[in-house]
């Protein structure tokens, strides 16, 4: 086999990750002047002003390279997390350290549980690892997982399960009591990662994460970025949480630098900025408020939403509704079987609210 054919196999097996507006994006008309980027959950209040600050300072000695093991801001994160740093492990951001994962712990020929619909990024993971896919889809209602299902798909050879909580595309939230008994039942070959990265949205205080269950004998991962609430997408900051063993197997797999040095210091200025937070929380739940009501008087089917973006019916093809809302210059995404919008600000939701009025117009004539 040539090289050639070996490369075209592989890309056979695993196609590149396709960032949701890409293709969104060639369709805009010219003639648009104001674009909305609402496919790709982004944090539409901009970046913590404290971040910004520390991330400018160090543009300046950008020649020097970042620590090697990011020691400090583990540090940081392990007392937010009422961890250790031997716990915490930075990466360049959640998606990188997800790749981490899959190869150190998923080898050919193991079997990988994922419940779809969910982040379409852990299907390339399965694929590029050369592992057998197995689906336990969600309650179609609810879209909470079937944990009954999971359990009864385990076999020897199963090695990973990937939950998303609070779940992409649909937003939808796991009792935590529920996932927590899960974790308990898993046998000992079964590592779960729990991917958390909408977190910081779920309003009920009382919320337990999956980071309580991180112990010496836990075949467990959690998976948090810096993209979402601290509103970092661009600097590709994130982190994973499990027990010291797993972490140092972990750290051995990494290319030596875990990140870049500017976005190191962003993201320990970030933690620190608790105004940016509230700011944040505050403008999403308004904004989230202006949508769904909207959505509800227009019939819309919309599930509980727990993150800054909203996974809703209008009851038309999904892809025929975000197609018309490009003619508007608004950017969501219609590739899934409903579509999901990431929450913008207020003032930008509400222009949405009345273009989605606009077109539904349309399907009454």
């Amino acid at each position: 086999m040539s090289c050639y054919d070996l490369i075209s196999e592989f890309a056979k097996q695993a196609p590149p990750y396709v960032v949701g507006a890409d293709e969104q994006n060639k369709k805009i008309r010219p003639e648009v002047t104001r674009v909305l980027q609402l496919a790709t959950n982004e944090n539409p209040f901009g970046v913590s002003p404290m971040a910004v600050k520390a991330m400018k300072e160090q543009c300046d000695i950008a020649n020097r390279y970042p620590d090697v093991r990011a020691q400090a801001l583990r540090e940081k994160l392990a007392k937010l997390h009422g961890l250790t740093a031997d716990e915490v492990m930075v990466t360049e951001g959640a998606t990188a350290g997800l790749q981490f994962i899959a190869e150190v712990f998923m080898l050919d020929g193991d079997e990988i549980i994922l419940t779809p619909p969910t982040y379409p990024n852990y299907y390339n993971y399965v694929k590029r690892q050369r592992c057998k896919l197995v689906e336990v889809p969600m309650f179609e209602e609810t879209y909470t997982p079937d944990f009954e299902g999971i359990l009864n798909a385990i076999t020897d050879k199963t090695k990973v399960i990937f939950l998303c909580n609070p779940n992409n595309p649909t937003g939808t939230l796991i009792d935590s009591d529920e996932l927590h008994e899960f974790q308990k039942k898993l046998p000992d070959h079964v590592l779960l990662v729990v991917d958390e990265a909408y977190i910081d949205f779920v309003e009920d205080d009382s919320y337990r994460t999956m980071v309580d269950a991180i112990a010496d004998d836990a075949n467990l991962i959690v998976v948090r970025t810096f993209s979402k609430l601290y509103g970092m997408a661009g600097m590709r900051m994130g982190y994973l949480m499990a027990n010291k063993e797993i972490i140092e197997y972990l750290m051995r797999d990494s290319t030596g630098f875990c990140c870049n040095r500017v976005g190191l210091y962003g993201a320990e200025a970030a933690l620190d900025d608790h105004e940016f937070q509230k700011l944040t929380l505050e403008g999403n739940k308004k904004a989230r408020k202006i949508l769904i009501d909207t959505m509800n008087d227009l019939g819309f089917r919309v599930w509980p939403s727990n993150s800054n973006f909203i996974y809703f019916d209008p009851h038309v093809d999904a892809k025929w509704f975000a197609d018309e809302l490009l003619w508007y210059g608004i950017i969501i995404r219609g590739n899934f079987d409903k579509n999901r919008i990431s929450i913008g600000t207020p003032e930008e939701c509400t222009f949405v609210a009345q273009c989605m009025r606009e077109v539904m117009a349309k399907v009454q004539k």
